[in-house]
């Protein structure tokens, strides 16, 4: 595994690891009913959140990264995005994603995960990504098998009984980034 980058940029958006100065945006994130509705992990207060951004501000400590999705031309956070179970032995990982709700539905999960998806093959050695959707979730689920995710079994003990696991090859993205 070689040093993931701290920072990437895509068409729209500038991914950043989080700073203190990220509290407001990742209580709001975190801590929304409706954003919440889907995550595993109950709402966050602002001390959760606060101890959130301390933890993933030191990437390189551990084999996990998450960005904040910053609207490129704004400057507004739109989100975050990221890996985390990552497994040298099975070659896997797991990412994760949330975009704010005033974002949803304009391709930014989309956008995000697409980099994302290419830091994970570029910078670990992993053959397959996954992700866990909440089923009830359609907007994600269409997200994921747009970027060519299959469901599949459980690739690790799921939080929750309602979560689908979705998992993406090396070989199937690279066919799938070929023809887009």
């Amino acid at each position: 595994m070689s040093a993931i980058p701290e920072t990437r940029t895509t068409e729209r958006l500038r991914f950043r690891v989080p700073e203190e100065g990220d509290l407001d945006f990742f209580h709001r994130q975190f801590s929304d009913p409706e954003m919440c509705r889907y995550f595993s992990d109950p709402p966050m207060n602002r001390e959760m959140a606060a101890q959130t951004i301390e933890f993933f501000s030191r990437p390189q400590a551990d084999p996990w990264i998450r960005y904040v999705l910053v609207h490129y031309n704004s400057g507004e956070p739109v989100g975050t995005c990221g890996y985390h179970h990552y497994d040298a032995d099975r070659r896997q990982v797991e990412l994760g994603y949330d975009i704010w709700k005033d974002f949803w539905s304009q391709g930014y999960a989309t956008e995000a995960l697409r980099e994302l998806i290419d830091v994970c093959f570029e910078f670990l050695a992993v053959d397959i990504v996954y992700v866990l959707v909440h089923r009830d979730n359609i907007g994600s689920r269409r997200t994921a098998e747009k970027l060519g995710f299959e469901v599949s079994e459980p690739c690790r003990p799921l939080d929750e009984p309602q979560q689908v696991c979705m998992k993406l090859s090396r070989n199937a993205w690279s066919a799938n980034e070929s023809g887009r």
